[in-house]
């Protein structure tokens, strides 16, 4: 890979300290647990990272990640963040964290000039990277105005617990599991992308956030894991021509002893989205999970 040519890399923070960019080990978990984790809440105010450090291991060996780490002559541990690898075009960039030793020297823009160095050495120009922020942390949603990102697209959390009821749909309306032969009738009729859909979600299935495909849409058909993370067979709503409506790319997420079912990649008509999301609680127990959760842009109206 190119990223090779690229780190480590050298670069002189704020304060005029050196500090290098490299590739995270297995042995840097440590690390993470006792210095770089936010158990604070510092800038979204929530604490508890555990979801970070069960992670953690998973990222380092996952070829579609590079977890990035940031070292010094004095200190290991500055700061990390990863890379996902969307597509041959797309990154998507997470879990940015700077130690609270290393506060105030520039450790994020380092880790962040560092990653546009390695995506461009690897897709070149054209690429498209994108990163989410939890819209209570201020301090990262000021850092990256000062950056002058693109963007943002609010988007608005929401969930369920899971339920046997399954709600009544519309007489000939039939919601299954999408087979190979639904293929070509979903991608022609629904919106592709989350850029140009009205009521498009959030789109994190296979890898990272990336336009929607159909290579997407057939490796989740075939149950392909996202990340080590199990994926469902996604769910089509058909009216009562045979024309789907909406459907759903999910995937089981565990919190602990949590089981959730998540839908990372949602998109139909506004009636269509609403039916199919209102089903989720029962798919949700049916798969022996908790419950469901997933994300729609701020714009859309959330069904109950």
């Amino acid at each position: 890979m190119e990223t090779e040519t690229t780190l480590p890399a050298t670069l002189t923070d704020r304060q005029g300290n050196q500090a290098t960019v490299r590739l995270a080990v297995h042995a840097d978990r440590a690390q993470v647990a006792s210095t770089i984790s936010d158990q604070k809440g510092t800038g979204s105010g929530t604490g508890n990272d555990d979801l970070l450090l069960q992670e953690f291991d998973r990222m380092v060996d996952d070829p579609d990640v590079l977890l990035l780490f940031v070292d010094d002559t004095q200190l290991t541990g500055l700061g990390m963040m990863a890379i996902v690898w969307s597509s041959d075009t797309e990154s998507y960039w997470r879990s940015l964290r700077v130690a609270e030793s290393a506060r105030e020297r520039g450790i994020a823009s380092i880790l962040f000039r560092t990653a546009v160095r390695v995506v461009l050495d690897r897709q070149g120009p054209m690429s498209v990277s994108r990163w989410g922020i939890v819209s209570n942390n201020t301090t990262m949603l000021e850092w990256s105005r000062r950056l002058s990102l693109h963007g943002p697209q609010a988007f608005r959390r929401h969930g369920s617990t899971a339920c046997a009821a399954t709600p009544a749909l519309p007489p000939t309306y039939e919601m299954r599991a999408a087979g190979e032969a639904d293929v070509p009738s979903i991608m022609e009729r629904l919106p592709k992308t989350v850029a140009t859909s009205a009521f498009g979600t959030q789109n994190f299935v296979i890898a990272g956030w990336a336009e929607y495909s159909e290579s997407t849409l057939r490796a989740c058909i075939a149950g392909a894991e996202s990340h080590g993370i199990s994926t469902p067979a996604p769910r089509v709503l058909f009216n009562g021509s045979g024309e789907p409506l909406a459907f759903a790319n999910l995937a089981i997420m565990h919190f602990g002893s949590m089981r959730v079912l998540v839908y990372w990649y949602a998109d139909g008509t506004p009636e269509g989205l609403e039916l199919l999301i209102n089903q989720l609680p029962a798919i949700a127990h049916e798969s022996g999970c908790h419950a469901t959760d997933g994300c729609m842009p701020h714009r859309a109206r959330t069904p109950d």
